[in-house]
């Protein structure tokens, strides 16, 4: 029946195998109508419903002169909401991508068919790492590129650079999504897998307080000011220069080791 694709099994070789047929299914349940609505209405809510009322609030008290400062706070707010409340929503997203299917046993049901165990991986990480980048990154980014520089600098801000600032906040969300994953290799419990995302996710400025080296490590170091210096991603949006990579170069080399720690242990789990 090769004339007809709907009965071509494609299996893949090695690693490979099921990874095709299984990441698009997980790609369909983030863009099916329900949940891209559900997303995009909160993403789009939080990050540049608030956005939008502050900066309008701001123009409203300060009048003309208020315009830069309306942009500063909303680039501030973009910011901090995506690189921090988004990665919240990571994390619960994420809590169950592994650890769920493994205590329903729908992880073993479906390795029993021609999937590998690195496919089954890699399919909850690059299904999931679509929808967050869309629905929590690209699609709220787009709004308040429009918002900080219409409402704010009266003028289009540097698509590039902006473009830029948003991807460096991708990184920080996958770092979170790749940390996640790889607890879920590693643990049983939904509450230990959350629990210590959460702490991190969370805990990651008290950390960096008491070890200022780790403002070059963890992702808080692309969206959080420290010592008045301005951060990546404000520098990014006005099209200034970079004070540093090195926080977006080491959440992107963690969130690597993330993911080779979550293909070795999963590979060694009893299912």
């Amino acid at each position: 029946m090769s004339g007809n694709s709907a009965f071509v099994i494609r299996q893949g070789r090695g690693w490979q195998r099921g990874l095709d047929n299984f990441l698009r299914a997980e790609i369909r349940a983030w863009f099916g109508r329900r949940t891209f609505l559900t997303h995009f209405l909160i993403w789009v809510g939080m990050i540049d419903g608030i956005l939008l009322a502050t900066m309008l609030s701001i123009s409203r008290e300060a009048g003309a002169s208020g315009s830069m400062e309306a942009a500063q706070t909303g680039a501030m707010l973009y910011s901090i909401f995506t690189g921090l409340f988004a990665a919240v929503g990571v994390v619960i997203v994420m809590q169950d991508a592994i650890v769920g299917e493994k205590l329903s046993g729908t992880a073993a049901w479906v390795l029993s068919k021609p999937v590998s165990r690195s496919a089954f991986v890699l399919t909850k990480l690059f299904g999931n790492m679509a929808g967050i980048l869309v629905l929590m990154v690209l699609i709220p980014g787009i709004i308040a590129y429009i918002l900080i520089s219409q409402i704010g600098m009266g003028e289009w801000l540097p698509l590039l650079s902006f473009l830029a600032a948003m991807g460096s906040l991708g990184v920080a969300l996958i770092f979170f999504q790749t940390f996640t994953l790889m607890l879920g290799t590693l643990f049983n419990s939904r509450g230990a897998v959350i629990g210590l995302a959460l702490a991190l996710l969370f805990g990651q400025q008290f950390l960096a307080q008491m070890l200022p080296v780790l403002f070059n490590i963890l992702p808080i170091g692309i969206f959080l000011p420290r010592d008045g210096v301005t951060t990546i991603t404000n520098a990014l949006i006005f099209g200034q220069p970079v004070p540093t990579l090195a926080p977006v170069l080491w959440s992107a080399g963690l969130s690597v080791l993330f993911v080779l720690v979550s293909l070795w242990r999963f590979e060694r789990t009893e299912l």
